[in-house]
């Protein structure tokens, strides 16, 4: 059963880190109470868990409980890589696997919360009272998964010991900027065995010159937004100017950054040779009246071409990031989190980037175990009485249907091969497994079950068939 395979492959993983069975079942626990439709503090997840009024066991499980969430973290590159299914000998599409860095906010209130401070949020778009977090996620052409993790800790708190040892700050910590932190996490992750070909970021790691270093010295390529006042200095003898100032006169190619949701990606795109032979300008215009230029600085890996479509390819793999974040959001209730001491937060964290992996395993073993609609067995204890009819149908018709849903013909125009099927998302992977789990658990009729899964499988042939539309506006608009 797939549920149970999935169960099995992170219990693996726990058991690595938690020495008695009640702690790891504790931890499997909270992961399987993590979702969309609970909040993410301890007593909501153990109502969830079905554990007793007054319980402590997830309390103590973020808390007292011995355990290193560090070791826990040194493990999800190797598991992101192999729940993504990528190996030594893939390379995707011509690019290949690569990291894509960026930073997300934690809304809080009051100032005990370890690492919260005043900072810009992007959550908002303004100055907010909330903790930063550094992720990079594994990326390839068919998933993402986060790979590594860290809890950005501003200077007043690095100065202020007395604040730390309250909040469990650990001593030796030093200050780090976001891009020392993230060059750290790049090392870390090709230093744990991923093979990684590229790097992509935002501006706040593109306009550091260290971090653009650390990569050439990796042998990465990158592909890193910088503003529109960076100095580039376009040839040899030549005066720096700024990046907008070296566009205009740039020459723009329609390119896609590969097909999206609603359609092909496309935009404007100019690639301009700078005085370093080995770096590039990438140029972005979008039919936008506020900001509609985006501004990259690139760099080919040895044995990459540098040419305009490898590096507009790898600009599009950035966005993954913030599906990953999304998807722990709005999924996992990542951000729903109220512990406070720095030793809670990143375990809760580690929990949630663990579930997270779990549901991309989960929905591989669907794909390859449930093809014919299978149902789980329900313990006859536990069973639930079905009624005699149902309107909708019988549950004999039930099909979880896990593979990818092929965008149909519309008005007799068959789809383009190179349209993307519907997949089965994270989050509606959890909920399939929520539902699953309810069934087995006696709390829900066979079906009542069949009735979600067959919603379930509308929902995506929907999203399928309003994918061509979309497809054919815009390429109609291309074409006219």
């Amino acid at each position: 059963m797939a549920v149970e395979r999935a169960n099995a492959l992170v219990s693996a993983v726990l058991a690595g880190l938690l020495k008695r069975k009640r702690s790891i079942a504790a931890a499997l626990m909270y992961m399987l109470a993590l979702g969309r439709d609970v909040r993410a503090n301890c007593w909501d997840l153990s109502e969830k868990a079905g554990l007793e009024p007054g319980d402590g066991t997830f309390h103590r499980l973020l808390g007292r409980y011995r355990w290193s969430w560090e070791h826990g973290r040194d493990l999800l590159p190797g598991l992101a890589q192999q729940a993504l299914g990528t190996g030594p000998d893939d390379d995707d599409d011509g690019i290949g696997p690569g990291l894509a860095v960026d930073e997300t906010t934690d809304l809080k209130r009051g100032a005990a919360t370890a690492c919260v401070s005043p900072q810009h949020s992007g959550v908002t778009g303004k100055t907010e009272n909330c903790v930063t977090w550094v992720f990079s996620a594994l990326v390839t052409a068919t998933g993402q998964a986060w790979a590594w993790f860290d809890l950005y800790m501003p200077e007043c708190w690095a100065k202020d010991p007395a604040r730390r040892k309250k909040a469990g700050i650990p001593r030796g910590l030093r200050f780090a900027t976001k891009p020392e932190l993230a060059i750290a996490q790049v090392k870390a992750v090709i230093e744990r065995g991923v093979r990684i070909c590229w790097v992509a970021a935002g501006e706040v790691y593109g306009r550091s010159g260290d971090f653009r270093a650390a990569c050439r010295a990796l042998f990465l390529s990158y592909v890193v937004i910088v503003p529109c006042d960076c100095r580039v200095t376009l040839a040899k003898g030549t005066a720096p100017v700024r990046a907008e100032d070296a566009a205009r006169d740039a020459v723009f190619e329609r390119r896609s950054a590969g097909n999206g949701a609603k359609g092909p990606r496309w935009g404007w795109r100019a690639l301009l040779a700078t005085a370093d032979t080995e770096e590039f300008l990438l140029v972005r215009k979008m039919n936008r009246e506020k900001s509609p230029y985006t501004y990259y600085l690139c760099h080919a890996a040895p044995g990459r071409s540098a040419t305009l479509k490898y590096f507009v390819t790898i600009a599009g793999r950035r966005w993954p990031v913030e599906t990953s974040f999304k998807s722990g959001k709005d999924g996992f209730a990542w951000d729903q989190s109220q512990v406070v001491t720095w030793t809670a937060q990143n375990r809760h964290t580690l929990l949630a980037a663990l579930a997270m992996i779990r549901i991309i395993f989960l929905r591989a073993f669907l794909a390859s175990e449930n093809t014919d609609g299978e149902l789980p067995a329900v313990p006859e204890a536990a069973a639930v009485p079905e009624p005699a009819a149902s309107a909708s149908g019988t549950s004999t018709d039930l099909r979880i249907h896990p593979g990818a849903d092929i965008v149909p013909a519309v008005a007799e125009l068959p789809c383009p091969a190179d349209i993307p099927p519907v997949r089965l998302s994270d989050t509606e992977t959890a909920r399939i497994d929520a539902l699953t789990r309810a069934y087995t658990g006696g709390l829900l009729s066979r079906d009542r079950l069949a009735f979600h899964f067959r919603w379930s499988h509308w929902r995506r042939r929907h999203q399928a068939r309003a994918r061509w539309s979309h497809y054919s506006a815009r390429l109609a608009l291309l074409t006219g």
